[in-house]
């Protein structure tokens, strides 16, 4: 054979060689939608984003009819809408998203041992997380939002335990051990459709939403938070395995109690940083950096959010406070099945509201002071105008009462709350509502719009006592400034405009009563000073000048009264003294006249005068 014949055949060969390669490796790869059997939970979660990233990006509409064409515009057009807003907690977008990722996941995984293949639900072992989104499921599927608080109530979850520090302490909390133990006796069938389901709600968590947090957030619960607990130090060092980590600190505000969700993990602090920024980005209220250490915001569903982030806080950390529209009547705070003589509370705040009365509701955090005065808005004259200040809304006074003319205003990083509260001086006001007395200038603009801008007000402080109540807002009225006057003078001002102190509290167990309605009276400052002796003028003058320097510093010029008293070893409500006669008469002057006789009526049976 000829060298130039040899190297043909070898070409030939080598080409063949080739391609019998190139035919063997392509036999042996297969596509990622394949790979079913070797597909995991996040290699399906970024399989879900490129299918939903390719949806999005799809503009291939030549050759469709007008209609055709137009409806794919629009559902493209809803798409897009419903991935931009689901992040926002947003339902319907939500939803709109998971039937997306579950169409995605149903065309991937045909059968339950595809399904198992990714995440066996009928595994050996399912984590108490998945049990408690498979449980949540099925209860939403009879009780929707209330889904929780009926699987808590049903189990008592809420009870009182004896589980940390060494079994030697008291609190609130649902373990893993829970979780199993209602998902067995439960017994839930899981078919295949469930599965896609399940997997959808997961994804969507991992992709869109709030994590292990998203299904909480939508229940109707107070609230809850996030970054609140565990080591800090031994989850950076992976040190002692037995002490709690810092991302196991999910905490659920229930019935006025905290409970920790011991079953809940973020697993490392960057997921939990992820949720804390997705939770206050509703509104675009601007980053939270080092420099901008905290933010108050609002979700979608008119939830308060607090959000905190190092070095201002020590970990990250988010508050989120839920203001449900339910049923937030004063029988229904009030009135509960343990306490007695709930009726002296509840007449006793409707006729102050009746009455005009201006009202400081005070109480720590958590006392419901914002859900009491809601309440009591419902016992003011509806053809009062009323207008709210608020540093983040919470009261929501125009969805309870659509009818009325109301208007709320909040501080902006633009506008302040004082300024605002100048604001709303010319807005026509008949009430004025002060979500929360917190600042100087806000007191002090308080006091003046209870004297000159509006008949009467209603506004909430963190005073544990009728005095340090008074004290308070006096030091306040000096400190903004502008105030020329001296302490006493300012006292009596305030003391001119506050008139009753509706103190509330609760207790570990999660309780809420009213503490204490007490009066701030004023007290009878005309007493004229002692007469100069002539015949003695050493002694009168030295009695003149102790009386002048007494009044100035010792001599007080208001008392306060208890009106009604919440027994807590009886829980029972008990009647004390009545309002002073001045305050009586002015509240008679107002009074519907279709309410004075049981008004009178009310005090006679109830009072001693």
């Amino acid at each position: 054979m000829s060298l130039n014949t040899l190297l043909i055949i070898g070409t030939f060969i080598s080409i063949a060689a080739f391609v019998v390669i190139l035919y063997l490796k392509s036999k042996r790869e297969r596509s990622d939608f394949e790979q079913a059997d070797k597909l995991t939970m996040d290699r399906l979660l970024e399989i879900v984003k490129y299918s939903l990233a390719d949806l999005v990006k799809d503009e291939n509409f030549s050759g469709l009819a007008d209609e055709e064409f137009e409806s794919m515009y629009k559902r493209k057009a809803r798409i897009q809408e419903a991935m931009q807003n689901c992040v926002f907690g947003i339902d319907s977008a939500k939803l709109i998203v998971q039937d997306l990722i579950r169409s995605i996941i149903a065309d991937l995984l045909k059968t339950e041992s595809e399904i198992a293949d990714v995440y066996d639900f009928h595994g050996s072992y399912v984590e108490p997380r998945i049990k408690f989104e498979i449980l949540m499921y099925f209860y939403k599927k009879q009780y929707g939002k209330d889904a929780l608080s009926e699987m808590i109530n049903e189990y008592r979850l809420a009870r009182e335990r004896y589980e940390i520090e060494e079994k030697t302490q008291a609190s609130y909390l649902i373990t893993n051990e829970d979780i199993d133990a209602i998902y067995a006796e439960k017994n839930f069938e899981i078919t295949y459709p469930v599965m896609l389901d399940i997997l959808s709600i997961i994804i969507y968590q991992k992709y869109k939403g709030f994590g292990i947090i998203d299904t909480l957030r939508e229940m109707n619960i107070n609230g809850f938070n996030c970054g609140t607990s565990g080591s800090i130090l031994s989850a950076l060092l992976n040190k002692d395995k037995k002490i709690m980590k810092a991302p196991r600190s999910v905490w659920l505000y229930f019935n006025g109690k905290y409970i920790h969700l011991r079953f809940l993990t973020f697993n490392s602090e960057e997921e939990l940083r992820r949720v804390v920024q997705l939770l206050c980005r509703y509104n675009n209220p601007g980053p939270l950096t080092e420099k901008r250490g905290y933010l108050v915001n609002t979700m979608f569903d008119k939830s308060r959010v607090l959000a905190l982030r190092p070095p201002a806080s020590e970990y990250w950390a988010v508050f989120v406070r839920k203001f449900t529209l339910s049923d937030s009547s004063l029988p229904a705070l009030i009135d509960k099945p343990y306490v007695n003589q709930a009726f002296l509370a509840i007449n006793l705040v409707q006729y102050l509201m009746m009455g005009q009365v201006t009202c400081g509701f005070t109480g720590r955090q958590g006392a419901g002071k914002t859900v009491m005065m809601t309440a009591a808005v419902k016992y003011i004259d509806p053809r009062y105008t009323v207008r709210v200040l608020e540093m983040a809304p919470e009261m929501y006074l125009r969805e309870l009462y659509p009818e009325r003319n109301i208007l709320s205003v909040q501080e902006t990083e633009y506008v302040s709350a004082a300024e605002l509260q100048d604001a709303l001086k010319k807005s026509d006001a008949a009430v004025s509502i002060v979500g929360e007395v917190a600042t100087d200038a806000i007191a002090a603009r308080m006091i003046q719009m209870g004297q000159v801008a509006s008949i009467f007000t209603i506004f909430s402080h963190h005073a544990n006592v009728a005095e340090q109540l008074v004290y308070a807002i006096r030091n306040s009225l000096v400190n903004a400034g502008g105030f020329t006057g001296n302490m006493i003078t300012a006292e009596q001002q305030v003391i001119d405009v506050i008139r009753v102190d509706i103190h509330l509290n609760y207790t570990t167990d999660g309780r809420r009563y009213i503490e204490r309605i007490s009066e701030i009276v004023r007290l009878d400052l005309s007493i004229p000073y002692p007469d100069y002796d002539p015949s003695n003028p050493v002694h009168s003058m030295n009695e003149i000048t102790k009386e002048y320097y007494n009044r100035q510093t010792d001599r007080k010029s208001f008392t306060t009264r208890d009106i009604l008293k919440y027994n807590l070893e009886t829980d029972t409500y008990e009647t004390y003294e009545w309002f002073t006669t001045d305050l009586t008469q002015k509240m008679l002057e107002v009074m519907p006249p279709d309410k004075i006789k049981d008004f009178k009526k009310f005090i006679l049976d109830h009072w001693r005068l």
